[in-house]
């Protein structure tokens, strides 16, 4: 029978647990993760408030069109027009003007302007969050 030399076998340790260093770097994935995260969350509040100045700024110049509507012969004579950024109180103008200040900034200035038959309706307004000049230029026919 052979014997068997008790160094021939090599001790062999099984590791349990995780080591320092592997939870620290773990620890540091996640929070360059986290990081990510939070820095879309605040790009997409930024970018829906946005879309939402926009939105209202369009539904905005459907209720001017539905102003026009209301009062035909003034509107096809281009009385709606202005670019004073403060319209008129006798045409209801002005109470829009207004609600577009409220729905975007408070520095935007609507114009109106009229010729050839047709208005053309122009909000700018700039969004010091996203840095981006936004537009709703809209032509109405009365």
């Amino acid at each position: 029978m052979k014997q068997k030399n008790r160094n021939s076998y090599k001790s062999q340790t099984t590791q349990r647990g995780v080591t320092l260093l592997e939870v620290m770097i773990a620890v540091f994935v996640l929070g360059i993760g986290l990081l990510g995260v939070a820095a879309l969350q605040g790009a997409s509040v930024r970018h829906t408030n946005n879309a939402l100045e926009r939105t209202m700024a369009v539904i905005l110049t459907e209720t001017l069109s539905e102003l026009l509507r209301a009062n035909p012969q003034l509107a096809r004579q281009g009385s709606f027009a202005f670019s004073d950024c403060t319209g008129s109180t006798e045409l209801g103008t002005h109470g829009w003007v207004l609600d577009v200040k409220q729905a975007t900034r408070a520095d935007t200035c609507p114009v109106v302007t009229w010729q050839d038959g047709t208005y053309l309706v122009s909000i700018v307004w700039g969004d010091e969050r996203t840095g981006v000049e936004s537009r709703v230029i809209t032509e109405i026919m009365p």
